[in-house]
């Protein structure tokens, strides 16, 4: 007998594929499936960020799916651990998960920043699941889990490096190594992104230990490096060389999706919660 949290998965899955989920693209086209070739194509986008509404109806059975998503909307001066988001991030959180509204239960995975876990808690309360407000505390992996492997450290050999490679910033020291400047210092300063961003999926989101959908929200640090490699560097993220044009810095909610099937085979797509996967477009 199928076990009850897979029938559960199926069944849903299966009148979502009858209704379309309620998703439809902004011009109210309804989203194709995973058969169709507007499918085939958001599968293989390398150059643009995907909504994420349009991503999850492609989504296969036999496959599972994380979004690694920057946390919602923070002011400006609002960096520090225990910093909140706005009242306009707890909102883009919440229509995000409302959006989806209609399929199963989301999985959460999020750093100890406090902004992380209230993006992820957000998300839950727009999509209607019943939870309690998530704390540290609480992280103990039913509904959601603290994971600290999310943080930019990830990327990071040897942080005495990260001002040599680019002593402009760290935005410009990450998008420069992912983009595989030739550079010694960089070299010295972080691991290869495409290298890393793989070592990552396959040690978190094995097709056997993966929940059906995951949300898991990082950092800006984190997201940059992530699209850059899994774009092959075609999603024009390249702050080093836009230093001060924030077009070239990852928004809220944007990030990646990545796809696992029963055959533990990735597909990776630059993926948004909002209209745009950059800070000003």
């Amino acid at each position: 007998m199928m076990p009850y949290s897979k029938l559960c998965w199926t069944i849903a899955f299966a009148c979502c594929m009858l209704v379309a989920c309620d998703n439809s693209t902004d011009n109210g086209e309804a989203v194709l499936w995973a058969d169709s070739e507007k499918c085939d194509e958001i599968r293989k986008t390398k150059n643009d960020f995907v909504p994420v509404e349009d991503i999850l109806p492609c989504v296969k059975e036999s496959e599972k799916v994380a979004f690694i998503l920057r946390h919602a909307e923070r002011d400006a001066d609002r960096t520090g651990t225990e910093d909140s988001l706005n009242e306009h991030g707890v909102e883009q959180a919440r229509l995000l998960g409302h959006k989806l509204k209609s399929y199963p239960d989301f999985y959460y995975i999020h750093t100890y920043y406090i902004r992380t876990l209230e993006t992820a808690y957000n998300i839950a309360k727009g999509k209607g699941q019943i939870v309690d407000v998530f704390t540290r505390e609480n992280s103990d992996g039913t509904v959601h889990i603290l994971n600290e492997d999310l943080l930019y450290y990830w990327y990071v050999k040897d942080e005495a490096y990260i001002n040599v490679c680019s002593p402009s910033g760290y935005m410009e020291a990450f998008t420069k190594m992912a983009y595989e400047v030739d550079d010694y210092y960089c070299s010295l300063g972080f691991y290869n992104a495409k290298d890393r961003t793989l070592e990552f999926v396959r040690k978190y989101f094995n097709y056997s230990n993966m929940h059906n959908i995951t949300f898991a929200i990082t950092h800006d640090f984190f997201v940059s490096p992530l699209v850059i490699a899994i774009s092959d560097g075609e999603i024009g993220m390249d702050y080093y060389s836009h230093s001060g044009d924030y077009y070239y810095w990852p928004n809220f909610l944007s990030g990646a999706a990545i796809i696992v099937d029963n055959q533990n085979n990735v597909t990776m797509i630059p993926a948004k919660g909002l209209p745009s996967g950059r800070l000003e477009e």
